[in-house]
């Protein structure tokens, strides 16, 4: 995961307010009770950030699900439920969130965790001097908006009037908004997390509020022991040795029981499903990532729609992605991946290099000439493939370049190259997360400036809609509608493979990819 309204005050709620009890019991998944259990070897690579509002990339994401915690939680399935928050109510409207907390809630270190530490935390998030990698997964509450770009803190709708009470106005109705209150972007970090830098969290004596804290290291091992203060109770494995390297590969490792859990890639997946021993070990998860081609609209030639949409139809993808991903992707129809489509995914993607000439010759180059080199740039996924039919077909000129990950980031937020490529993984289990956070306008993840009325408009007929049916249907119409524009281009979508060692408990089907380590045990 890279990262990377209406206005006014919140209204005083009357005597009269209608709303919906959604979370009714405080209840939470109960951890198996068993004798001392042996730590766990997981394979998680080096975070890097301590700090939910500086995430970096989806192993970051994983790192700090073990040491934060928020209002809600996802299951195995990737579905809500209640955490500090031990209920909620909604409005008729759907826009307004009442968030009821538990008692007695602390942060690891002992000192008080209560409502007024989630407002800050989020306020944190939202505040333009924080420089927060992801400030948009907020975005939808009222006021968020305009506090990121500038506007005083005072007109965002989240209110604590007392210490177990939250209150937060969204823009417009967003069914998926306990989603977000999961994410780590709405985790709540203690009072000492200041600044825009995680220097006040260190990982020999970290301060969180999830299941775990950071304790030191070991060699290249980060260690976290488990948190007695945890919402949920200790949880049942009471160290995680997080590897953040492996000497070989992660299969062999893993053969010679050196690791309990890792990822590994579709190609090892590939041949581990045959393997006598290996083979059971294998579980597959649903992707929640896409990979995509961009483009900067804010400029010739692709600040025309009829010019994004040649270089979408003039290439095969469904041919291109098979040849350069191999096993280890599949085609993309839509930046939302198959697991979030309220009904199924759609497979209509269409070639016809014919109709791309002539969308090019209408657009006003004839003379290709005119659409000078095209600066590309490689580091997201491999562009070669691509490029070769573009140039043949569209007969036009190619400037490919590749930069690291650090570097590429600045540029895409300061001067993007003319095509960029992203690998992006959903925040959270949402159409909502993806065409919300890469495409709105004031998105900061928006590399490509894309500014398109109507589809702000589909998107939020969708965010608003309630039932399935309703949300598919909007949710198509908004993916429609992108793919006319063509914005971007989806390419394919990754496939997740896990070995796990036999005797782990709480793992589900891995749906969301990400690791809730405080729900694992070990079996008898």
């Amino acid at each position: 995961m890279r990262r990377l309204t209406s206005r006014g005050r919140l209204p005083r709620l009357v005597a009269g307010f209608a709303a919906i009890l959604l979370a009714t019991t405080s209840s939470l998944p109960a951890h198996p009770a068993s004798a001392a259990q042996p730590a766990l070897r997981y394979v998680g690579g080096e975070p890097a950030t301590l700090d939910p509002a500086f995430i970096a990339s989806a192993g970051d994401v994983e790192f700090l699900l073990q040491l934060y915690a928020g209002l809600t939680r996802l299951d195995e399935d990737g579905k809500p439920y209640a955490s500090l928050a031990e209920s909620w109510t909604v409005s008729d409207d759907g826009r307004t969130y009442i968030f009821h907390m538990r008692s007695g809630l602390t942060f690891s270190d002992g000192s008080p965790l209560d409502a007024t530490d989630v407002r800050r935390s989020w306020l944190r998030i939202l505040d333009p001097a924080t420089h927060s990698s992801a400030p948009d997964v907020l975005g939808i509450i009222e006021g968020a908006t305009e506090r990121l770009a500038g506007g005083p803190e005072a007109g965002v709708a989240i209110a604590a009037p007392d210490s177990r009470t939250l209150t937060v106005r969204l823009k417009h109705p967003a069914a998926y908004f306990t989603a977000i209150t999961a994410t780590p972007t709405a985790f709540v970090v203690p009072r000492s997390a200041t600044g825009n830098n995680d220097s006040w969290q260190s990982i020999s004596s970290s301060i969180g509020s999830g299941p775990y804290v950071a304790r030191g290291t070991d060699g290249t091992d980060l260690i976290l022991q488990a948190n007695d203060r945890y919402v949920a109770g200790p949880p049942p494995i009471p160290e995680i040795r997080w590897i953040t390297s492996v000497t070989g590969d992660a299969a062999t490792a893993f053969a010679n029981d050196e690791l309990d859990v890792t990822g590994v890639g579709s190609f090892d997946a590939g041949w581990i499903a045959f393997d006598r021993d290996l083979g059971p070990a294998l579980h597959q998860s649903a992707a929640l990532g896409v990979q995509y081609f961009g483009f900067d609209t804010t400029r010739p030639p692709f600040d025309d729609a009829r010019v994004r949409r040649a270089f979408a139809i003039a290439i095969d993808r469904a041919r291109l992605v098979t040849n350069a991903e191999g096993s280890s992707g599949t085609l993309a129809s839509s930046v939302v991946p198959p697991a979030l489509w309220p009904d199924g995914l759609k497979d209509d993607q269409v070639s016809n290099p014919d109709e791309a000439r002539r969308l090019l010759d209408a657009a006003g180059y004839t003379d290709r000439s005119l659409l000078r080199t095209i600066s590309v740039n490689g580091s997201g996924l491999g562009v070669a493939p691509a490029v070769a039919v573009w140039e043949k077909e569209l007969g036009a000129h190619f400037d490919v370049e590749t930069m690291d990950f650090g570097d590429y980031l600045r540029a895409l937020l300061v001067d993007p190259p003319q095509v960029f490529t992203i690998n992006w993984i959903a925040d959270y289990p949402s159409p909502y997360a993806l065409y919300s956070l890469l495409l709105l306008p004031d998105a900061t993840s928006n590399y490509g400036h894309w500014n398109d009325a109507e589809f702000v408009r589909l998107l939020e007929a969708a965010s608003s809609a309630e039932s399935e049916a309703d949300q598919a249907a909007a949710y198509r119409a908004v993916d429609d509608h992108v793919d006319s524009e063509a914005p971007v281009i989806p390419w394919a979508y990754g496939a997740g493979w896990w070995l796990v060692r036999p005797g782990l408990r709480g793992l589900g089907n891995l749906t969301t990819g990400l690791l809730d380590l405080g729900r694992v045990s070990w079996g008898s």
